[in-house]
């Protein structure tokens, strides 16, 4: 039966059908979730940088217990209370920030390597001119933007960069499109196409 399944899904591939059956029906990305140290701060280093639009707020309220990995005993809240705001950014997919009060979890920023770590890319056609907007409001750009010169993301040109709280974030541009459009059949969200 594994052979028979792993033939089908080569096949499938080979075809350009979808290798599984869709079990939920999405439209899209609603929102990507980041915790923050400070949502006042976050705020407005997301609208200030990005344009992004605070649109709503919630909380403060308790954070609830919940189970532990076995399911046998209650976890207590590792914080008293969390408030979440979610803002509006161009075409592209909402962010929600979460902030919590008096938390005992972890402050250290993961490394790209661990698990669970996440990164959010701002699109702009100047990546260049983008990433010295950003140094010199201080923010700390890691390395120099790298332009892709073959395979599948020829043309696009991204740099790494630090949030005023230290997470990696990224800007990403890709004016003239990417290599791999000239030949894919299904071609990747675009925040210059949003729609197609």
């Amino acid at each position: 039966m594994k052979f028979i399944n792993a033939f089908l899904v080569a096949g499938l591939l080979a075809i350009g059908a979808p290798a599984h059956a869709q079990d939920v029906k999405v439209a899209g990305i609603d929102h990507v979730g980041i915790t923050v140290p400070d949502l006042r701060q976050a705020e407005e280093f997301f609208s200030g940088t990005f344009g992004c639009v605070p649109v709503t707020h919630i909380g403060p309220f308790p954070v609830a217990t919940s189970l532990s990995p076995d399911r046998k005993q209650t976890v207590a809240p590792r914080a008293t209370s969390r408030s979440l705001a979610m803002l509006r950014c161009g075409t592209g997919s909402n962010i929600e920030l979460f902030a919590y009060k008096d938390s005992t979890g972890s402050t250290l920023i993961p490394n790209n390597e661990d698990l669970g770590q996440s990164h959010i890319a701002f699109y702009t056609d100047d990546v260049k001119a983008g990433a010295a907007k950003l140094k010199a409001k201080g923010l700390q750009i890691i390395g120099e933007p790298i332009t892709m010169p073959s395979g599948d993301t020829a043309g696009e040109t991204w740099v790494h960069f630090l949030s005023p709280w230290g997470s990696e974030m990224e800007l990403v541009g890709y004016p003239n499109g990417k290599g791999y459009e000239k030949t894919a059949k299904v071609k990747l969200w675009s925040a210059k196409h949003p729609a197609d």
